[in-house]
């Protein structure tokens, strides 16, 4: 039985909700959408949170953790709903719709990720549940793959941006290596280089979503090369095709953490050509990993690359292309 709202109790839209993965050029897409008229275009809210669970993984199971640690960690979720909400109401007030980017794995609650990691420790901790203000809790009901309400994943309309595999995932772990991690076998990386997340919660949208509000996908190739498909999305999201931006100003980070992904959106005045799948090609690429990381990390890229493909079709044959949803 579909899970779809009849019209009657479908959420008044608030956004565009932007579920992507690191490395997938989303920067990209939503830099050309920073001057939709009618939205109030956002940075991560939950990023600061998710970050802190997947690099903290490696301490061990969270029963084991100091009790302020523990509460530390939930509460930086705590904080980022809470500015998610701000940023919501803010709009709002505005008079507008919100435009926000979030990697989709820093949705998800931080005790599930412990638990995946560490299935034999039983820490009795209470998930994460996250309520909307002024929305009683018994009436907040959560029965979606993240920490966040239904009532408020259902009053977005949601854009599921991929890229393939075998460029997204290196170019993550080229990124973690500069400051995070020094071998694929470290838990941060398993946690970030998977496709899952976004399945999921691709899947929970389909079967709840109003029909006035269905899922989106996009592939990045299709954002480089095919302004028809980016048209196409923006008729199917309610945004302005006319408003897209294709050409900008160099701009600098100044977070350390968060300059790591962005330098090369910041460094760049419109479309980088060159950097889609077009002329991919694994088995070459896979030798490039030996040649930079050696046998072991190159190995581990390719298994992840590998057991990532299944998703990442799925979604791909699913997305927004210049004439129709393929």
């Amino acid at each position: 039985m579909s899970g779809i709202l009849e019209a009657d109790n479908v959420p008044e839209r608030r956004g565009v909700y932007l579920l992507t993965h690191p490395r997938s050029a989303s920067n990209l897409l939503q830099t050309m959408m920073e001057k939709q008229p009618g939205y109030q275009n956002s940075e991560y809210k939950l990023f600061d949170a998710g970050f802190a669970t997947l690099n903290q993984l490696q301490r061990g199971p969270l029963s084991e953790w100091p009790e302020e640690d523990r509460k530390d960690l939930l509460d930086k979720f705590t904080a980022g709903w809470d500015s998610l909400q701000d940023e919501i109401a803010n709009a709002n007030k505005n008079g507008l719709q919100a435009f926000i980017k979030e990697h989709t794995h820093f949705l998800r609650d931080p005790t599930k990720f412990f638990s995946a990691l560490y299935p034999t420790d039983t820490p009795n901790l209470p998930s994460l549940n996250l309520h909307e203000r002024n929305v009683p809790p018994s009436t907040s009901a959560r029965t979606n793959p993240t920490s966040l309400p239904d009532s408020f994943l259902l009053s977005m309309q949601p854009i599921f941006q991929i890229r393939h595999p075998a460029l997204m995932f290196p170019s993550m772990y080229r990124a973690l290596k500069t400051r995070f991690v020094q071998t694929t076998s470290e838990p941060l990386v398993a946690a970030i280089l998977t496709l899952s997340h976004s399945r999921a919660l691709y899947d929970w949208y389909t079967t709840h979503a109003p029909a006035s509000r269905l899922p989106r996908v996009i592939d990045a190739d299709d954002i480089m090369n095919s302004p028809a498909a980016v048209r196409r999305l923006c008729e199917q999201t309610g945004l302005s095709a006319e408003h897209v931006l294709y050409e900008w100003d160099e701009r600098a980070a100044e977070d350390p953490v968060k300059k790591v992904f962005l330098s090369t959106i910041y460094a760049s005045k419109g479309i980088v050509k060159g950097k889609d799948a077009s002329a991919l090609n694994v088995a070459a690429e896979r030798e490039k990993w030996v040649g930079e990381w050696g046998v072991d990390d190159a190995q581990g890229i390719a298994r992840f690359v590998d057991e990532a493909m299944a998703d990442y079709e799925y979604l791909h044959s699913r997305r927004t292309t210049g004439s129709s949803v393929a």
